[in-house]
Formats: C-alpha cells, structure tokens, sequence
C-alpha cells in the first residue's frame, strides 16, 4: 500500500483537471503508479506526461530501446513498479526474455553490444552522474548526438518516476512482473 492515497478516480481530481485525467487513461488505460501519486499535483502530472509523451513519439530512440533504457533503470533503482509495468512493455517491443532476464539479473551476458551499452549508459546516468567516455563514444558514433540526447533524457525521466515511487512505496501492478 503506498504511502498516500491513490488518485483513481476522476471523481478524486477538480473538474478543472479531468482532461488531463482523461488523458492519462487514454494514454496508459488506467491511473496507476507515478500518475496516481503526482496527480496530487495536477499541474507537475500535466508537465511530466507531457516530456513522456514527447519521449515516446519525437524521439529517435526505438521503443524497443526505449524499454530497454527503462528497465536498466527500474533495475538500477530497484524500483517494482516500474519494473512490473516495464517487462511487460519490453515483450510488447519485441524485446526477448533472455534480455529482460539479464537486466534484472544485473548482467551481461544475453545482451548484444548495443544493449549492453544502453543498459550502462542508462544505469551510469542515474547512478554515478557521469557516464564513462567508452560508452559514450560508442553509443553516439553508432546513434547520434540527437539520439544520446534523447537516450539520456529517457533514463533520466525514469529516474523521476522511479523517485516517486519508490517514495511513496507504490506497490507493483498486479498484472506486471516482480522484481
């Protein structure tokens, strides 16, 4: 049980932020996880769906690994709800068992270069602040300065997300996977 009350409900929001409610189940299907605690602030909810929405259509990064990113830091922050939601996104993306299993084993193995890369990068960012220069050249030689751009604000974002819930103990989805 989290910490908080759970925003679930439109009838929980002021009217002047149904849309924005609506949104958010038009977009996820439900009010769940970071949403049903940062509706508590509906203008910071606003903002924060929005450079998520930005993330997954104006980036250049895949979603497969965009996913990919997001699990190296639902692992990196040990963050189950993240995670629970995560896994079952990364299958959706076509992104195999063996390399779901490997982030959440912390290892190496099973990832090809590229992968492995991600994950590093993505864990580095949101756990030692600086990313070594190896990993960096690599990543932007193979993709881009754009897309590192876009790579670096993804782990980042998820680093918000999974503050949030790991402060507020929101509990995993049910129909996801454990940490």
């Amino acid at each position: 049980m989290a910490r908080v009350e759970q925003i679930t409900d439109k009838a929980q929001v002021a009217a002047e932020w149904h849309p924005l409610y609506d949104r958010i189940v038009a977009q996820r299907g439900r009010v769940a996880g970071p949403y049903s605690i940062l509706l508590h602030a509906p203008g910071v909810a606003d903002r924060v769906d929005q450079v998520a929405a930005a993330l997954r259509s104006d980036s250049q990064v895949s979603a497969a690994d965009h996913v990919v990113a997001a699990l190296a830091v639902a692992r990196a922050k040990d963050c189950l709800f993240v995670w629970s939601v995560q896994a079952p996104n990364a299958r959706r993306n076509s992104v195999s068992e063996e390399v779901i299993a490997a982030i959440k084993e912390r290892r190496t193995n099973g990832l090809t270069e590229d992968q492995a890369d991600i994950v590093s990068y993505a864990q580095q960012v949101v756990a030692s602040n600086r990313v070594d220069a190896n990993t960096f050249s690599r990543l932007k030689d193979r993709h881009g300065v754009r897309w590192l751009v876009e790579l670096t604000t993804i782990a980042g974002h998820f680093a918000l997300i999974c503050g949030i819930n790991n402060a507020f103990e929101v509990p995993p989805s049910p129909q996801g996977d454990q940490l």
